[in-house]
């Protein structure tokens, strides 16, 4: 990611921070914000072409070429159940990361921020009321000026057989 015009967002580098403080990627889907740990994002790219499969869950997109590497995108309002809205997506992107060996994109409406908490601000036991399940969340944020944040574990947004899909869909392309 050297290459600025491919990182829309500023956030090149994003994966290389450090500190004591745990570090999110933000972002929006719908009217709701998410976090996602920065140590497991590789990049933000813009939107592309998608080239999709056949035969595969509603949530799975398909796959892009990105600089020779082929990985799976997944939309992550369809996954996680959040409705969808004409208003919703200011400037969709893709945000690319890596868990458990996998490298995969998932559509979010917009990157808003990289942020970093102190434990002290991340509520982690939590009676969630909402759209996305709890097994996803990891914790809520309290974002000053800025509401509530859901920390999600991108890793456990997908099932064991939804990443048997999506790496044999991916070894498939490439």
């Amino acid at each position: 990611m050297t290459d600025s015009s491919h990182d829309p967002h500023g956030l090149e580098g994003v994966g290389q921070q450090g500190g004591k403080r745990n570090k999110h990627l933000i972002f929006s889907l719908g009217p709701e914000s998410f976090g996602i740990p920065l140590s497991q994002v590789k990049e933000v790219i813009g939107m592309v072409e998608i080239t999709p499969i056949p035969n595969v869950p509603p949530f799975f997109k398909g796959i892009i070429n990105l600089r020779g590497h082929i990985i799976s995108v997944i939309d992550l309002k369809t996954k996680l159940s959040i409705p969808r809205k004409e208003a919703d997506s200011k400037k969709p992107c893709i945000v690319i990361c890596k868990f458990n060996d996998i490298v995969i994109g998932s559509i979010v409406d917009d990157v808003t921020e990289v942020c970093g908490f102190e434990e002290s601000a991340i509520e982690r036991t939590i009676d969630i009321q909402s759209n996305v399940s709890r097994d996803y969340v990891t914790g809520v944020a309290k974002i000053q000026g800025k509401g509530l944040t859901l920390l999600l574990e991108i890793g456990k947004v997908l099932n064991v057989n939804e990443l048997e899909i999506l790496r044999s869909q991916t070894k498939k392309a490439a």
